[in-house]
């Protein structure tokens, strides 16, 4: 689990709604049933209070939607062997921030393998790959889908 502390303008403005809503509490004092506590102790209480709502709604607003910030890796098969990484990241970048492209080669020959994976934000995939599936992109039709996970290769026996 990552722990974030949040940035100096948000503790001001946190240690800012804490006194206002201390102050507002010690003006409001004599309209409610709490007359019996000291005037110390309430204004610790609406510090208290001021801090948690004040910090509750600050982490509502601060933290985006999952799905804005969520990535996709996305599998783009029957790629061009001339093509260049660039022209596929204009291609994709037509609906939405792409993050990064990478275009396959093989390990020996380093000769591209015709496929490649383009990763972006997981809302901009979903309408890039509805787009592009099918697609002709250098004269071949596109096979576009969400990248899966790379299942492990089964160790290969070794015969004694």
């Amino acid at each position: 689990m990552k722990i974030e502390f949040p940035a100096p303008s948000t503790i001001l403005r946190l240690l800012i709604a804490s006194i206002l809503v201390a102050v507002l509490g010690r003006f409001l004092l004599p309209y409610t049933p709490l007359t019996g506590l000291a005037a110390e102790w309430l204004f610790a209480l609406g510090l208290l209070l001021g801090g948690l709502l004040a910090g509750g709604l600050s982490l509502l607003r601060a933290s985006p939607p999952r799905e804005e910030t969520a990535t996709e890796s996305i599998f783009v098969g029957n790629l061009a062997f001339r093509m260049p990484a660039e022209a596929l990241r204009e291609l994709f970048a037509q609906y939405g921030e792409v993050h990064s492209v990478r275009l396959m080669t093989d390990r020996v020959t380093r000769k591209p393998r015709g496929f490649g994976f383009v990763t972006m934000n997981r809302r901009d995939a979903r309408a890039a790959i509805k787009a592009l599936d099918g697609k002709e992109f250098f004269g071949r039709p596109l096979k576009v889908n969400v990248a899966h996970e790379r299942k492990p290769r089964p160790e290969p026996s070794r015969a004694a």
